[in-house]
């Protein structure tokens, strides 16, 4: 508990009013159903509704006090009334005040980017590890604090949420935090007031812009994140991204590069030459500022060597020994839903992957592509989430036909949309003169593709990797590819022993 004097303190008070029955705030809430006695109620303005409204139950509910950016038109005297200019702002600010500035007892590391923020994230984890530095873990799968996993339910949880994660890890003994940071998430100031001591930037490509409207103001708000950085910090950006270099133009921080090829990346301080690619992983020479030696990296594909390079970049910037860096890039520690391979008894490979942007599907896919033999087939089933960014449909489209042997359209996510109309749009970007499916029910897609595969071949189930549901109208329904995946495989096997 903190005193509201203490919390006040921490931000910046527009005009107050009335006082509080209480001088010790139990908890913040931004959310009026969680208020209870005691509490400080902070009303932001939502997506779909306003905080603002529901003030008066807050104070009903216990509240004794309230921040907010207008004040309501009834006053309870007996409470505390603070205007704010950006409500979200000062959440962030008392949930740092609220759990002691936890994060600045932290090592903070920062991923933003389009893909491969939660791979990034988890090798990162793994380096740190290795290097016997005990860190939590924030991002799209899980949250980790010591031995302790909890399900995610965002990217970046709320500032008040993230605050309570980072007062958990320092009390468990954890030296260091490394998490996604998402646009939401730096648009939505959830991270405000966070001080990292290492920003990574992986790349930007389409997605998003059902919520930032343009490329530029998806890119502006990542960019804030190194903007943010002070000369202690270290700024880690891929090169080879076109938004490589202008991402860290005006942050403070020393930087570090890395890359994997054009001219760009044979200036970069970590950078890769790829020799093999493999669903065993990949071999290259990896040079740290010069010093290259032969590697082989567990993880597939050119794009998941520019993960590893990232997380070789953070070792790099903060001393760690190469060995322990290695070490922990190479962890067994498989990252749900990222390229993560199903195998049936008979050699039949399926692939499953969180890709549904276009940029991840096309570098998934020529992943697979670079490790098949010439003459095995992929098969590509995918779908896109509804109420989202449309226009990227028929991208997704074009290059699923485009890349692949045979594509299979299939429902993702559609919330509230028409599966049908949304496998119509992703449909108006393909020419057909492949073989191709149009299966809306999922399940009933991936046993088409998995009866298509054959020995050598790949059946790549991509677009919710993790995600253990569908959202169909407003309601999560059971349902993860990976299970649904070894299910048929094992309803084959079966089959197959009863067989005279």
């Amino acid at each position: 508990m903190k005193s509201i004097d203490e919390l006040l303190g921490a931000i910046d008070a527009l005009e107050t009013k009335g006082e509080p029955k209480s001088q010790l705030v139990k908890s913040i809430e931004y959310d009026s159903r969680k208020v209870k006695e005691g509490a400080l109620f902070v009303a932001i303005r939502g997506f779909k509704t306003d905080g603002h409204e529901f003030i008066e139950r807050a104070v009903e509910s216990g509240a004794i006090a309230i921040a907010c950016e207008a004040f309501p038109k009834r006053l309870d005297p007996t409470r505390l009334y603070v205007r704010v200019e950006n409500a979200r702002v000062a959440l962030a600010q008392l949930a740092k005040r609220f759990y002691d500035d936890a994060s600045d007892r932290l090592t903070m590391i920062g991923v933003t980017g389009t893909n491969g923020k939660t791979t990034t994230t988890t090798l990162i984890h793994g380096v740190l590890e290795s290097a016997g530095i005990k860190a939590g873990l924030i991002g799209t799968v899980a949250y980790k604090i010591g031995n302790e996993t909890i399900e995610a339910e965002r990217t970046t949880p709320e500032s008040i949420e993230l605050h309570s994660l980072f007062d958990k890890m320092t009390k468990a003994g954890c030296q260091a935090c490394v998490m996604e940071v998402s646009s939401h998430a730096l648009a939505l100031r959830r991270v405000h007031g966070i001080r990292y001591d290492v920003a990574v930037f992986t790349n930007l490509t389409r997605d998003h812009l059902d919520f930032h409207g343009t490329m530029e103001n998806y890119f502006r708000a990542k960019k804030t994140l190194f903007d943010s950085l002070d000369e202690r910090a270290v700024a880690i950006t891929n090169i080879d991204s076109p938004y490589g270099e202008q991402i860290i133009a005006d942050s403070k921080a020393r930087a570090l590069t890395y890359g994997i090829e054009g001219e760009s990346a044979k200036k970069a301080d970590i950078r890769a030459k790829a020799h093999r690619y493999e669903l065993s992983g990949t071999t290259a020479t990896i040079f740290v500022k010069d010093d290259g030696r032969l590697e082989t990296i567990r993880h597939v594909g050119k794009f998941n060597l520019y993960n590893a390079l990232a997380a070789i970049a953070v070792g790099y910037a903060m001393n760690l020994s190469r060995d322990d860096v290695m070490r922990g890039v190479n962890r067994r520690e498989v990252v749900a839903g990222r390229m993560e391979q199903i195998w049936s008894e008979d050699g039949r490979c399926a692939i499953v992957d969180y890709a549904h942007t276009p940029d991840a599907l096309l570098n998934v896919i020529r992943a697979i592509k670079e490790v098949l033999s010439p003459d095995a087939k992929l098969i590509t089933l995918f779908g896109c989430g509804g109420e989202r960014d449309k226009g990227k449909r028929p991208l997704m489209g074009e290059i699923a036909e485009r890349e692949s042997d045979v594509v299979i359209l299939t429902s993702d996510n559609p919330r509230a949309e028409n599966p049908e109309t949304i496998l119509d749009e992703i449909e108006a970007g393909m020419t057909k003169r492949k073989p191709f499916y149009r299966i809306a029910d999922r399940e009933a897609a991936i046993r088409k593709g998995i009866s298509l595969l054959k020995r050598g071949d790949a059946l790549l189930v991509a677009g919710k990797g993790h995600e253990p549901y569908q959202e169909i109208q407003g309601a999560k329904h059971p349902f993860d590819d990976r299970a649904v995946v070894r299910k048929i495989f094992d309803e084959a096997r079966e089959t197959d022993a009863k067989r005279p």
